[in-house]
């Protein structure tokens, strides 16, 4: 049963009956982090069941009257595994080892949480520390339905938490171990912080770029662990040239290299250092690159000052394209949805050069309410330049 009762204002009981799953409490009375709470209309008839979430002020709703269910509990939640996991064997992605999303927020039922199956184990993420006693009984469903060796639960508070706050559901798994995508293998450490190695959201990028990528000269901005430059060097590319500031990442990324039998230090070049500088130094000794990719971070401090996508991005996107010659190609990446539109930015970059040759989002196992077209975050294009 619920803890607590609320009766909605107009709006928002008809965004919860037509689809909406993330309710603003910024106008509706206090509730206790983590309290179910029965959600009525202004007549009386029930609209749905969810967990208080004031940290991100919001109410998660988990369950509608059509669903069936008096209570938000491991039935429930088990369902939702259980649905999940029914649409991504559809699309053919659970099997020995892989990588894949499971489970995405509210467009599996489930607002406020998410969960990559990495291999034999699964992380899965609370977005605050209210929703940990729901996320260990998601874990315990995961486990069981997606036939895994245990789940790591993640903490994931708002604004980025340096510490993580993180427990193990059945066997916790080692320091390091390997999960497949598409049968390339990625080093993933799970009991790591937030990231773990891999962005399975970029998993179709992937594809795409190893169509562009047969011998061209690549350069990948802000590479972490390597994947997008792994899959163009895969693909056939004359060269690639992963920059990151951090030494661990690009040791995490020739790791991932070596995996794939991709050694020769004279194609494959990993560059610990800043973007922006690394830029400068190529333009000056006029180097250049074929394919270029670009996927910074939303916020960063890293170079002393406050970076943001909004202000600071067409700057970078002019740089990035002053290295590439006639007929190259420019991958662009963001990761937010309060950015707007990604095309918008590269045209204050490139002042009109250049022709939009790729665009896409979220893969399959990403889905998303269309009540809730702000959970689309991920906006990628490739352009012709």
């Amino acid at each position: 049963m619920a803890d607590a009762f609320i009766t909605l204002p107009a709006e928002a009981a008809s965004f919860v009956k037509n689809g909406g799953r993330d309710v603003d409490t910024s106008k509706l009375p206090a509730t206790a982090p983590g309290e179910r709470v029965r959600l009525l209309d202004t007549g009386g008839d029930d609209v749905g069941l969810a967990i208080s979430d004031p940290e991100n002020q919001r109410l998660r709703v988990m369950a509608t009257p059509d669903d069936g269910f008096p209570r938000i509990d491991g039935a429930l939640l088990g369902w939702r595994v259980e649905r999940a996991l029914a649409w991504r064997s559809q699309l053919g992605l659970p099997g020995p080892e892989h990588a894949y999303r499971l489970l995405h927020h509210a467009g599996d039922g489930v607002p406020g949480f998410t969960c990559d199956v990495l291999g034999p184990w699964a992380v899965l993420y609370a977005y605050s520390a209210a929703l940990l006693p729901f996320a260990r009984q998601l874990a315990e469903a995961v486990c069981g339905f997606a036939r895994l060796r245990g789940v790591v639960v993640k903490v994931r508070a708002r604004g980025g938490a340096a510490e993580v706050t993180q427990e193990v559901v059945g066997e916790a798994p080692p320091e390091r171990h390997v999960a497949l995508e598409r049968g390339v293998p990625f080093e993933i450490h799970a009991l790591g912080g937030l990231n773990v190695g891999l962005f399975t959201d970029m998993r179709e990028h992937r594809v795409t770029l190893a169509r562009h990528a047969p011998g061209r000269t690549v350069l990948n901005l802000f590479s972490y662990t390597g994947a997008l430059s792994l899959a163009c060097a895969r693909a056939g590319a004359a060269s690639v040239t992963s920059v990151d500031t951090s030494d661990g990442v690009q040791a995490w990324a020739r790791g991932n290299f070596a995996r794939s039998e991709l050694t020769d230090p004279a194609r494959w070049r990993f560059e610990t250092g800043d973007a922006v500088r690394f830029l400068a130094r190529a333009a000056k000794t006029r180097e250049r690159y074929d394919l270029v990719l670009v996927d910074p971070p939303t916020f960063s401090t890293a170079r002393g000052k406050p970076w943001t996508l909004e202000r600071d991005y067409p700057e970078l996107i002019a740089q990035a394209a002053a290295v590439i010659p006639d007929g190259g190609l420019l991958w662009l990446a963001a990761n937010t949805h309060e950015l707007g539109s990604l095309v918008r930015l590269a045209q204050r970059g490139l002042r009109g050069r250049g022709a939009i040759v790729d665009q896409g989002g979220l893969p399959p196992d990403y889905p998303t309410l269309a009540a809730q077209p702000r959970d689309r975050y991920l906006q990628v294009i490739s352009l012709r330049l």
